[in-house]
C-alpha cells in the first residue's frame, strides 16, 4: 500500500509540475502579447501625433505661403518668371512657375510649390468637350471617347429622360447603384465630372486625385492656360503640337523647375511661338499652392492643397481670406 500511494504521489507531482509549466507559459505569452499590443499602440499615437502636428504645420505655413507670394507681387508685379535672373536675388522669389521652394516654419521645413490656376481646359458644356479632340483626329480611341462622353454629358445635364445613343439616363444610374444621379441640371463644381461613367478614360486625376487638367469652376473661363502647368494633352491639343513636340517641351519644363534654363534656350523657333500664342507665360490673379512636405523626411506628414485669388499686400478688405479650393490629405 506505502508503495502505491508513492507512485501516486509521484503522479500528481508531475501533474502538477506540467500545470505550472502550462500557466508560465501561458503568462509569458499573455506578457509578450501585451508588450506588441503596447508597442504598436504607441506607435499608432505616434504617428496620429505626426499626422495632427503636420496638419497645423501646414495651415500655418498656408498663410505664410499666401503673404510671401502676396509680398513678391507687390515688389515685382505680375512677371513672366522667364525674364527673371534668380541669380540676381539673394532670396527667393515666389512666382507661379512649379519650382519646388522650402521656408523653415518656426523649425519645421515645408516644402511646396506654386502655380497659376489659370490652368487646365474649360468645361462648361458639351461643346468644351471638343477641345479634347483637336489636333488629335488620328487617335480613334480618344476621339470616341469623346464622343460617348459627349453623350453622356448632355443627358447628365438636360433636363428630359430621353437618352442618347451613347448616353445614360436613371435607368442607367441605378443600374451602377448610383442613385439618384443624373443631376439634370448644370455640374455645381469640376470634380462631378468623374461621376458620369467614361470620365476616367478622358481625365485621369493627378498624383494626389485632383481633376487639375480641368479648370476650376469658380475661376474664369477667360484666359489661355499657364505654360509651367501644361500636360501632354493640352500640348497636342491647346498647343497644336506634334507628339515629338510636346514632349520636348515636357522635358524643356522639368528642366526649368530643377534649372531654371529658359525655355527659350531649350526650344526651337518652330515650337516657341505656338507656345506664346496658346499660352499664358505671366502670373494672373489667381494661385494654386501644394505643400507636400511638412516634417524631416520618413515620418508620417499632411499635404495641403489651396488655390486663392491675389488680395494684395494688405490682404482681403473683409479681413476674411478666402479660399477657392482647400484640399487637405
Amino acid at each position: 500500500m506505502k508503495h502505491t500511494a508513492a507512485i501516486s504521489s509521484g503522479r500528481e507531482d508531475g501533474v502538477a509540475l506540467v500545470s505550472v509549466l502550462c500557466l508560465l507559459t501561458t503568462a509569458g505569452l499573455l506578457v509578450s502579447a501585451l508588450v506588441a499590443v503596447s508597442r504598436i499602440s504607441t506607435l499608432n499615437v505616434a504617428s496620429f501625433t505626426d499626422l495632427m502636428r503636420s496638419s497645423y504645420v501646414a495651415e500655418g505655413a498656408a498663410n505664410r505661403i499666401r503673404y510671401l507670394i502676396e509680398a513678391d507681387r507687390h515688389v515685382f508685379g505680375d512677371q513672366d518668371a522667364q525674364n527673371i535672373d534668380f541669380d540676381e536675388y539673394e532670396y527667393d522669389r515666389y512666382v507661379a512657375d512649379g519650382s519646388e521652394h522650402e521656408i523653415d516654419y518656426y523649425g519645421t521645413p515645408v516644402k511646396f510649390t506654386i502655380t497659376n490656376a489659370i490652368s487646365g481646359y474649360v468645361i462648361n458644356s458639351a461643346a468644351d468637350l471638343d477641345a479634347l479632340a483637336t489636333n488629335r483626329t488620328d487617335e480613334t480611341l480618344v476621339t470616341d471617347a469623346i464622343d460617348i462622353f459627349k453623350d453622356r454629358y448632355n443627358d447628365y445635364t438636360d433636363s428630359d429622360d430621353t437618352t442618347r445613343e451613347d448616353g445614360m439616363e436613371t435607368e442607367e444610374y441605378e443600374e451602377l447603384g448610383m442613385k439618384p444621379l443624373p443631376r439634370n441640371s448644370a455640374l455645381q463644381y469640376r470634380e462631378e465630372l468623374l461621376w458620369i461613367p467614361g470620365s476616367e478614360e478622358l481625365f485621369p486625376t493627378d498624383a494626389d486625385g485632383r481633376l487639375s487638367m480641368v479648370r476650376n469652376f469658380r475661376i474664369s473661363s477667360i484666359g489661355n492656360p499657364s505654360i509651367y502647368t501644361a500636360t501632354y494633352g493640352q500640348l497636342r491639343t491647346h498647343g497644336h503640337l506634334t507628339a515629338e513636340e510636346a514632349a520636348k517641351v515636357l522635358e524643356a519644363l522639368k528642366e526649368w523647375r530643377q534649372e531654371k534654363t529658359p525655355l527659350s534656350d531649350l526650344l526651337d523657333e518652330t515650337i516657341l511661338p505656338k507656345l506664346k500664342t496658346y499660352f499664358d507665360w505671366k502670373e494672373s490673379d489667381f494661385y494654386t499652392v501644394r505643400i507636400s512636405q511638412t516634417n524631416q523626411e520618413q515620418r508620417p506628414g499632411a499635404r495641403l492643397i489651396f488655390t486663392f485669388e491675389a488680395d494684395g499686400i494688405r490682404g482681403p478688405s473683409s479681413g476674411v481670406a478666402t479660399f477657392l479650393e482647400y484640399f487637405r490629405f
